[in-house]
């Protein structure tokens, strides 16, 4: 467990350091965007599926 944990905050940190090599301050911000904005969809969705499955609603 602590040996996954350790390889996402290792990709994890990968990655922003990555974006921050690459791309500029307003490519850094509208990047910024997307990732809340998807962020965000999937947090909506989450919350619509598990209201749907409180109330006894399948999708299948």
């Amino acid at each position: 467990m602590i040996g996954r944990l350790l390889k996402f905050f290792l990709l994890a940190f990968f990655v922003v350091w990555l974006v921050r090599r690459i791309f500029s301050s307003q490519q850094q911000r509208t990047l910024h965007a997307w990732v809340v904005t998807l962020a965000q969809a999937l947090i909506i969705s989450a919350v619509l599926f598990a209201g749907l499955y409180a109330l006894g609603v399948s999708l299948r």
